[in-house]
């Protein structure tokens, strides 16, 4: 096994050891798969939720028939990393909110700015297939560059493949502080005297 992966597997039995660290990585792949999904009928979702009339049974039943757009609107390839982006998202940030804790934020910084960086990568990776990444599917027509998508060998969909992997990469880097910050007979001390 690699040092990378041994480090992601120590940091993994460290951080989701506590079932809070789970609940959040849950909420928030959760949250952002709604989000990826339900963007390109954000209108619709707005209009239904907004309007009294609409009894709450079939509020929730539309919004609900709307999370079958992943197998519609996404293809495959869009699909599955708009669920890794969720999965990795919700993993790297309950793994950062434990090394924030844990480093009581000061030397906990270098992490988080790679987290964030990877965070907002992923957003520009989501969309579907007929509409295109959420982000650059509004800034890249008012640059002008709206046809450089149509140009890429997968119609923009490498943003969503780059995503994951600078997901996965700050997964590794959080896992690798973390297992550090374990190493550390000063930082074991620290937690110790927390708990």
């Amino acid at each position: 096994m690699t040092p990378r992966l041994k480090n992601l597997r120590v940091a993994f039995g460290q951080v989701f050891a506590y079932p809070s660290y789970i609940a959040l990585a849950g909420v928030l792949a959760i949250l952002v798969f709604l989000l990826a999904v339900w963007f390109p009928n954000l209108g619709l979702i707005t209009q239904v939720f907004s309007d009294s009339n609409v009894p709450l049974a079939a509020t929730l039943g539309i919004a609900l028939s709307l999370l079958g757009g992943i197998g519609t609107n996404f293809s495959l390839l869009a699909a599955g990393y708009t669920v890794a982006i969720a999965v990795l998202f919700g993993l790297t940030t309950a793994m950062i909110a434990y090394l924030v804790k844990q480093r009581r934020m000061a030397a906990a910084g270098q992490s988080i700015a790679i987290g964030s960086g990877a965070a907002v990568s992923g957003v520009l990776g989501v969309g579907c297939t007929a509409c295109g990444s959420l982000i650059l599917g509004v800034v890249l027509p008012s640059l002008g560059a709206a046809g450089a998508l149509a140009a890429l060998p997968l119609n923009g969909e490498e943003f969503g493949i780059l995503s994951v992997a600078l997901l996965f990469v700050s997964l590794l880097l959080v896992s690798k502080n973390i297992t550090e910050s374990i190493a550390c007979p000063l930082a074991q001390t620290r937690n110790a005297q927390q708990l």
